[in-house]
């Protein structure tokens, strides 16, 4: 098959990174894969093959008639069997190339989140539905996110496809000492500083945690719009000394492998990558059991799976990983790899999404008559 990929840019963020992973591991079993990203990015992406980057405005995304021409001009060029379209601004870009210039190739659109928890009011439910009458099928990230599509739009073709990890390349990044390694026991929130990941709630509940645990720090591994919001806050509760914050990196793995737990707050979450590879490398995971995370996160038995919104308990979470005994916490933190090495490994969710591609290539005819 020849298939496009489109994202929004180059940045590591997880629609972004999963994308690039599968593109390589699609490329690597024989298909032939382009990946296209709307916007300028300079994140170094895990995929070796050809990659386009349009260089559109976004703040033109609603009106780039000029762009969606562009993107017809490459599937016009490119003739793929198939277009794949992962979150955010993809599935409007895509959409209106399709109406305004008519090409046919079937699309998929990757549903990465709960999408009602971002839809705010009748008008745009009923713009979404309008974008989604070009899309022959959803691959969803979880059961959690599917069942809400479901609740709110129909499509042809549905199905559940996580994400995945490939082991050997962590094993490798793990490998590397990189010059972040931390001097101190430490907690690592892995993500965006934006409100939907509560990076200020985090900074409360270690600070109920620090007062037990005062040698431990706090580490913010990502960047986003509350950066200055979260260094006030630090800054007034003057933790300058126990919590810092470290930009995206292209390798987080010497961070994330030796963290004591990573923690993961969030209020809204589809199934983030990063709690899959810290499963993988056994670093316990307190996490709130929002979107696809209580798939994977099992209470006691995988990690720590917290009521959503429940900050005590969530601290209390933490202390209980880091009193817990080493061989009790070994046995859940085994359990957790092996069911990512079971269920979660990039080739055969490369495999799963390759099956999905000529189901949904096999109805788009009708689909679209």
């Amino acid at each position: 098959m020849r298939i496009i990929q489109l994202i929004t840019k180059k940045q590591r963020r997880g629609a972004e990174i999963f994308a690039a992973q599968l593109s390589e591991q699609l490329q690597s079993i024989g298909h032939e894969v382009l990946l296209v990203a709307l916007y300028d990015g300079e994140a170094v992406l895990p995929f070796s093959g050809e990659t386009i980057s349009l260089g559109r405005n976004p703040s033109r995304r609603m009106t780039d008639r000029q762009g969606w021409k562009i993107l017809s001009a490459i599937i016009s060029d490119f003739q793929p069997d198939l277009i794949q379209a992962n979150a955010s601004d993809t599935l409007k870009f895509a959409s209106f190339s399709r109406l305004f210039y008519k090409w046919s190739t079937p699309l998929i659109y990757r549903n990465a989140n709960q999408m009602s928890l971002f839809i705010r009011g009748k008008s745009a439910l009923l713009y979404n539905k309008f974008m989604l009458k070009q899309v022959t099928g959803v691959a969803s990230v979880s059961k959690a996110s599917m069942d809400d599509f479901k609740s709110l739009f129909s499509v042809p073709l549905i199905e559940r496809l996580p994400i995945g990890i490939d082991p050997s390349s962590i094993d490798q990044n793990c490998k590397v000492l990189g010059n972040r390694q931390i001097g101190h026991e430490y907690l690592l929130f892995a993500g965006s500083l934006v409100k939907e990941k509560n990076p200020l709630g985090m900074l409360d509940i270690f600070n109920s945690v620090f007062e037990k645990h005062p040698s431990l720090h706090l580490i913010f591994l990502g960047s986003g719009p509350l950066e200055a919001s979260l260094k006030e806050k630090i800054k007034a509760l003057r933790m300058e000394s126990f919590v810092r914050l470290i930009p995206n990196q292209e390798n987080i793995f010497p961070i994330l492998s030796h963290a004591k737990a990573l923690v993961m707050p969030s209020k809204i979450e589809g199934l983030p990558g990063v709690i899959l590879e810290s499963m993988y490398c056994q670093v316990p995971v307190v996490a709130y059991g929002v979107g696809g995370i209580p798939e994977v996160v099992i209470n006691k038995e995988t990690g720590w799976c917290i009521d959503s919104g429940d900050s005590e308990a969530f601290k209390e979470g933490i202390l209980e990983v880091l009193n817990t005994p080493l061989n009790e916490l070994e046995k859940i933190t085994a359990a957790a790899k092996e069911l990512v090495l079971k269920n979660y490994q990039m080739e055969q969710i490369a495999k799963d999404f390759e099956m999905f591609y000529g189901s949904v290539i096999a109805n788009a005819e009708t689909t679209y008559k």
